[in-house]
């Protein structure tokens, strides 16, 4: 659960919405040896991460990945509760 806090911006603790083309996620950002992906903890030194911090809500991010690059959007910003 995300419990949004007005005009916060994306930093390490923060738990972050985010919608693609294929759906919303939850996710928060950790330091790297924090991070488990199959938990939704992303670190802030991936692709994504780094993209993101900074960010505030409605902020859309390119992601450059292996993959090619993603467009997010970021949905609500937030502390882990």
């Amino acid at each position: 659960m995300i419990v949004q806090c007005e005009a916060e911006t994306i930093q390490v603790g923060s738990s972050v919405r985010l919608q693609d083309v294929d759906g919303e996620d939850d996710i928060s950002l950790v330091l790297p040896e924090h991070a488990d992906p199959f938990k939704g903890l992303v670190s802030a030194a991936t692709p994504l991460g780094k993209a993101l911090l900074g960010r505030t809500v409605g902020d859309r991010v390119n992601v450059r990945a292996p993959g090619g690059v993603r467009v997010v959007t970021v949905m609500a910003v937030g502390s882990a509760s």
